[in-house]
């Protein structure tokens, strides 16, 4: 608060002068240590005196000294407002506020010790001595989008799972769609008409029931606003809801496989009226068994929604904090009920009896823009830019999370231990004859992907070619304004979710990977994939993926760097603890086990 500023401005100000011991200061003075009027100064140091912070004499008439002692103690009222702006959900600001009182006083370990503590799992004690559990999750990147129809990032599309219901779900573990708003399904033929049958009785958060009609208009969101989720609807010629808890949808052409499109986080299905962003994301209202009670820059809060139609939550209240991921490693430890997940940011700990679990979640990817005019335009150069990655010494170097070179747009791993894809060799006398003459490539990525980034600047100028790097915010990067400034951009396909997410970097044109190829290479992918929605048999899935890989890796369209995992450590006092694909807990499984 901007009273705790001032005092500690003045403080120090005033260098040496001890608590309790009066000393002689004019008004102007305060005026001048505090960057305000006389008046002001007035104003705030009889603040400080109902704080109680300061004694106070004034001095009798104009040009006069009065008299001050400094009451309050300097290293409390650093720590306090610290912990004030964290509990609000400023775990940034915190920290920067205490970084702006070095000078006078350092509470920094004081601080972390009481953050830690902060977070896991916590009880309160209501009027009518119902006990409440919440459980504080540490979090070390921002949330950019709640609304389904403009989720992207993997955490952003969990929260979008915890709020959000869908006509079905995908149970990854069995590759099977189970139940979700739709208790049954079916579709003609040839799979252009399908018919989706609701539950009755489901409400969104702020008590509406859940009609076919909001399907119809959860699906034409989808098609008429402009988000980066509308593929989902490019194939759906018309929605009908025929009665209150029957919706059928025609297609355009055969899709065997749209029970992938109905499960993906965008379709969530949300009320008729709900609005675009900002006010839609800011207090999204669901169906799914938490709620949003509380979100700000920092912070969101969720509730157990008592009224969710299906496996309702056990833990009352879920408070994720966002942490700078430069603080990560600093804050992180092991109170009760404390639940880390990790993509990168420290090398977890090996702390005994304390579960840790990894998920290979994706593929580091470096995407080319050929829709940008230049060199890339060269497949020679492009194939010396691939041929000249040792992705096993990366992995090496790097470390955590990498796990191993990537043999493609998949998780699985080589035959071969080494990197079939590394040929310096081939990668020198490509770009000898690409006739590339030194321009500096402008590499774009967010935080996270730092340390790749420059691992692969250093590389490719070891081969001569210049590579700019540019670190720009998780949202910036999704923006149109930054894919076109883009000769690559750098970021982590999540594929482990299953065929939809990879479908979606495919079919997207405002994802990193359709959004930047040339309109050749999306008409072999469109092919591809058009043939993979009319096949019925088992086996079409397998040979999409692996005419997918063949077209992007004859292309030389983008360089698959290693594959990269999560890693979760909890507290032995959790339970319930089922890492999802997405590489993150689903919230309403966990429940706190007392010693």
């Amino acid at each position: 608060m901007r009273v705790a500023e001032d005092y500690l401005r003045l403080r120090m100000a005033c260098p040496g002068r001890q608590d309790g011991k009066p000393f002689a200061i004019s008004m102007e003075e305060i005026a001048n240590a505090l960057y305000c009027t006389p008046r002001n100064a007035k104003l705030i140091v009889k603040k400080w005196v109902e704080l109680e912070w300061v004694r106070f004499v004034p001095g009798r008439g104009r040009g006069h000294t009065s008299e001050l002692a400094f009451l309050m103690d300097s290293a409390a009222l650093v720590l306090r407002e610290a912990q004030e702006r964290a509990k609000e959900g400023d775990v940034q600001g915190a920290f920067e506020w205490l970084k702006t009182n070095e000078p006078l006083v350092s509470v920094r370990p004081q601080f972390l010790e009481w953050l830690i503590a902060y977070f896991g799992y916590k009880t309160d004690q209501t009027q009518g001595e119902r006990v409440v559990e919440t459980l504080r999750l540490p979090i070390y990147r921002e949330i950019v989008s709640l609304d389904p129809a403009n989720a992207f990032y993997s955490f952003d599309t969990h929260l979008v799972h915890q709020l959000f219901s869908r006509l079905v779900e995908y149970d990854a573990a069995a590759s099977a769609y189970t139940k979700g708003l739709a208790y049954h399904w079916e579709s003609n033929e040839d799979a252009t008409e399908w018919t989706f049958y609701l539950y009755k009785g489901v409400l969104f958060h702020d008590g509406q029931e859940l009609t076919a009609e909001d399907v119809r208009a959860s699906l034409a969101r989808l098609r008429n606003d402009p988000s980066m989720h509308g593929w989902l609807t490019d194939h759906i010629h018309s929605v009908e809801a025929r009665s209150r808890y029957t919706v059928s949808m025609k297609l355009s052409k055969p899709n065997r496989r749209f029970l992938w499109y109905m499960s993906h986080s965008a379709a969530s299905i949300v009320p008729s009226s709900y609005p675009s962003e900002p006010a839609g994301a800011q207090v999204p209202v669901g169906s799914g068994p938490y709620r949003v009670t509380d979100r700000r820059k920092g912070k969101v809060v969720l509730e157990k929604f008592s009224s969710y139609y299906g496996l309702s939550g056990i833990i009352d209240r879920i408070e994720i904090i966002i942490v700078p991921e430069n603080e990560a490693e600093a804050c992180f430890g092991t109170s009760p009920g404390v639940l880390t997940v990790v993509t990168g940011e420290f090398t977890v700990p090996v702390i005994p009896d304390y579960p840790l679990e990894q998920t290979v979640t994706g593929v580091e990817t470096l995407v080319f823009n050929l829709r940008k005019g230049g060199v890339l335009q060269s497949p020679l150069f492009r194939r010396a830019l691939v041929y000249g990655v040792d992705r096993k010494r990366m992995v090496g170097e790097l470390g955590e999370p990498r796990a191993y070179p990537a043999a493609g747009f998949h998780m699985e791993r080589a035959a071969s231990a080494g990197d079939l894809m590394f040929r310096p060799d081939d990668a020198a006398e490509s770009l000898r004859q690409s006739g590339y003459d030194g321009q500096a490539l402008q590499l774009y990525t967010f935080a996270r992907h730092v340390p790749d980034a420059e691992w692969l600047k250093r590389q490719y100028a070891s081969i001569g070619v210049r590579v700019d790097v540019h670190i720009v915010p998780w949202a910036e990067l999704i923006e149109p304004s930054t894919q076109e400034a883009a000769d690559m951009i750098l970021f982590e396909a999540v594929l482990s979710e299953g065929p939809g997410r990879m479908l979606e970097y495919l079919q997207s044109d405002s994802k990193f990977v359709r959004g930047a190829l040339s309109e050749a290479i999306i008409r072999d992918i469109d092919d591809a994939t058009n043939r993979l929605l009319a096949d019925p048999s088992e086996q079409a899935e397998q040979r999409w993926k692996a005419a997918i890989d063949c077209i992007l890796q004859e292309s030389f369209a983008s360089v698959f760097l290693v594959t990269k995992t999560v890693r979760t450590i909890y507290h032995p006092s959790l339970q319930g603890v089922r890492i999802n694909t997405k590489g993150w807990v689903d919230f309403q499984t966990i429940w706190f086990k007392e010693a």
